[in-house]
């Protein structure tokens, strides 16, 4: 009887160990665990998205803001276009820091010289205009960057935001317009090698330059003897 409840006992740890992992790889995955709020579309344009999937997280600062929806190929320009959804929670301004912005962005706009040279009537409606334009705007400055990054060595690919510094921001909508694809380990070996085989042939090329200096030199002191 005790080995029977022992045997059970066991059975019961394992089935409840196979479910805890199988939601664990699930979660890293990122197949679950990522209701998004208040969610929108973003695009961004890649030369190289190699091993990029759909459902890869998108994060900023470490945060997962966000995950991949689709990956297409522009027949025309040959780019791989990476279409992702973000939390507009973890992305957007709250009233206090958007009306922060849009006063630095007057501010900015007060010293242009086309604000300077318009009339009063012109500029109301330039700061109106700039602050309508201000009302989708999300916390990514156009100055960031998207790159497709990974998780360790050898982990699994993913989208990461490098926040950049300027007081212009991306709406809702938009595409990023900063991309930085792919480095495949074959390109690294390969630029390398390629730079390893150019550093020689330069040494070389030197060394001769330089044998034939001397050869020259040595002539011109036979002669003069």
């Amino acid at each position: 009887m005790k080995s029977r409840t022992s045997e059970l006992a066991v059975g019961v740890f394992v089935i409840l160990t196979g479910i805890a992992l199988f939601f664990l790889a699930m979660k890293v995955s990122g197949l679950v665990g990522t209701n998004l709020r208040d969610s929108y579309n973003m695009t961004a344009t890649f030369d190289n998205v190699n091993g990029l999937k759909p459902r890869a997280k998108v994060t900023m600062s470490g945060v997962t803001i966000g995950r991949v929806n689709d990956i297409t190929l522009d027949p025309v320009s040959r780019l791989a276009t990476v279409e992702f959804e973000l939390d507009g929670k973890l992305t957007s301004f709250n009233p206090e820091q958007l009306k922060t912005v849009q006063n630095y962005a007057l501010e900015e706009l007060r010293y242009s010289a086309e604000y300077q040279e318009a009339n009063p009537q012109q500029q109301k409606e330039m700061e109106q205009q700039l602050l309508g334009n201000m009302k989708s705007i999300t916390s990514i400055d156009e100055d960031a960057y998207i790159m497709v990054a990974t998780n360790g060595l050898l982990g699994e690919k993913y989208l990461k935001v490098v926040p950049g510094g300027g007081l212009n921001f991306v709406k809702r909508g938009e595409s990023i317009a900063n991309t930085q694809g792919t480095m495949d380990l074959e390109d690294l070996i390969s630029k390398f090698i390629t730079g390893g085989a150019a550093k020689t042939s330069n040494a070389a090329s030197d060394a001769d330059k330089d044998t034939a200096t001397a050869e020259t030199t040595d002539a011109e002191v036979s002669f003069v003897e």
